[in-house]
């Protein structure tokens, strides 16, 4: 399945408005200027991609000026994408006209090693005098078969994934000091400037 249209994004900040009477917490986040390289073809790569580079920058090396990006992102497209921008095209909002949700990808907070109490919401005991069991996960163990079986809640890695969010609402489109921003219901996964994915499929 192709992809409709897609941005690549850089997330700002977090506040709240009001929608309907509720207060809603919403994400605004930047669209990052950025310009199609070039295609991938089924002939020569075995798929159709177009491959985008995102924030252009001049660089000055011994033979000239060269060209750098901080992001390079690939995405599926059809015919139809091909041939409606170009080599070279700058996109814009002009992919999101009409849009009222899409799916968005993106690297969590990383957070380190975290004990299973906070890594997986665990009640633990109680927290009065005398007690010793306070964040632990309590017993696991089982007697047939003698061993912990898996999934089991243990303390370990937690966040720095690739999480993939659906069914965004997007709220408003806004201009701020030549910034093109989106404002969007809920959180996003990342920190502040984090580059995050849009995606309609």
């Amino acid at each position: 399945m192709y992809t409709k249209w897609w941005l690549v994004v850089s997330k700002k900040e977090m506040t709240r408005i009001w929608v309907e009477g509720k207060l809603v917490p919403v994400t605004l986040v930047e669209i990052l200027p950025q310009k199609v390289l070039r295609y991938k073809t089924a002939d020569k790569d075995g798929y159709s991609a177009v491959v985008i580079g995102v924030n252009e920058k001049a660089t000055q090396k011994e033979k000239g000026q060269k060209l750098t990006y901080d992001t390079v992102a690939e995405f599926k497209v059809d015919d139809n994408f091909v041939s409606a921008n170009e080599v070279g095209k700058v996109l814009n909002t002009a992919l999101i006209d009409g849009v009222a949700s899409f799916a968005v990808k993106g690297v969590s907070k990383g957070k380190g090693y975290q004990g299973a109490i906070k890594r997986f919401h665990l009640q633990g005991g109680p927290k009065t005098h005398g007690s010793k069991f306070h964040r632990h996960v309590g017993s696991m163990g089982n007697r047939k078969p003698r061993r912990t079986l898996k999934n089991h809640p243990h303390a370990g890695q937690m966040g720095n994934e690739i999480l993939t969010l659906k069914h965004i609402k997007l709220l408003d489109t806004l201009t701020r000091e030549n910034e093109q921003l989106l404002m969007v219901k809920g959180s996003l996964p990342g920190a502040r400037n984090t580059t995050l994915k849009f995606i309609i499929e």
